[in-house]
């Protein structure tokens, strides 16, 4: 059983060490290593991380093993409990669960799936965007919208639950289509079977539209994008744990029995996909006004959801914020 691990760099020498000889083979790096050599590859850091090494690994069919600090949500297992999963895949005792993912189709050229969702939003915020919906060639209806997004069962407790989506199940063989804040109260969310394909044409706005993967990759979406199943992204699992409700039960109770405005979902749902952030950093990925953020920020630091801490950033210290242990403590 050969494995090979993707770390982030700032912890590839920790892992090593903690690791050793013979384990695994760690890089911080998979250009030029023969990934089709190994048995079961792992992506060590935070959740941004993990979809960015997702998204270069986009066509290779092996067993994935996330590995995450305590900060993120989409961890097969915590970096603590590394040793004894690794046991555990030498062993045999693991599960592989099949994730669905999206990719979206932009004049013929595919861009990486995605494992959370595809958003299209024009780049310049407090601007709509015009488009036409088909499904399956059929029309659906038009629409005047700060964007739309078509999510997967995973992405469903992610930017699309903030945006009004229902949760999905993670079992369940459906996309979601979410339009953001329509002007059409009559224009709600729609489950469709995932052998559908989505086409958004005819787009139309005063900005750049741009088409989102999974909050990172960015494209120009020009006049139509077309939105299908892509290959299933198959991860390792351990104790019959899943990707499914359950593994966000306790985020979605928190959030759910919380009264949030928009702007503190939108910044809880940034640092989930980018780890620690500066104020000036949430200001740059975000667009909101520095009141709106400085606001936001002091209400979920008093109800628990995120914290302040100070670190150092090439010898010099900065404030940064990020999600606090109440949404990211769960286990295997």
């Amino acid at each position: 059983m050969r494995l090979l691990i993707i770390s982030m760099p700032s912890i590839a020498d920790s892992l090593k060490r903690e690791l050793g000889s013979g384990v695994a083979d760690v890089v911080t790096d998979v250009g030029g290593v023969k990934v089709q050599d190994y048995d079961v590859i792992g992506i060590a850091g935070t959740d941004k991380f993990i979809i960015t090494s997702l998204h270069k690994l986009n066509d290779v069919d092996k067993p994935i093993l996330t590995i995450g600090l305590g900060t993120g949500f989409l961890n097969s297992v915590d970096l603590p409990n590394l040793r004894g999963a690794i046991d555990a895949i030498k062993g045999g005792d693991y599960e592989v669960e099949e994730i669905t993912r999206l990719m979206a189709v932009i004049k013929g050229k595919s861009l990486p799936h995605a494992i959370n969702e595809v958003a299209i939003f024009p780049s310049k915020s407090a601007t709509t965007l015009e488009y036409n919906l088909y499904i399956d060639d059929e029309y659906i209806w038009h629409d005047v919208a700060d964007g739309i997004i078509v999510s997967t069962p995973t992405g469903s407790t992610a930017y699309a639950m903030s945006a009004g989506g229902p949760l999905i199940h993670a079992k369940a063989r459906v996309f979601e289509v979410v339009p953001v804040n329509s002007t059409n109260l009559a224009r709600v969310p729609i489950v469709i079977p995932d052998e559908c394909t989505v086409v958004i044409k005819d787009l139309v706005s005063r900005s750049r539209v741009e088409v989102i993967i999974d909050g990172s990759v960015r494209a120009y979406a020009g006049d139509e994008v077309r939105i299908m199943r892509g290959n299933a992204l198959r991860l390792v699992r351990f104790n019959g744990a899943s990707s499914t409700i359950g593994r966000y039960e306790r985020k979605i109770n928190l959030i759910a029995n919380m009264d949030l405005p928009p702007s503190a979902k939108f910044i809880m749902k940034v640092l989930e996909y980018e780890g620690q952030l500066t104020q000036r950093e949430i200001s740059e990925k975000t667009m909101l006004p520095g009141r709106t953020i400085r606001y936001a920020l002091n209400l979920l630091m008093r109800k628990g959801l995120v914290t302040k801490q100070t670190i150092l950033r090439g010898n010099k210290p900065v404030i940064v914020y990020s999600l606090s242990g109440k949404l990211t403590s769960h286990g295997t």
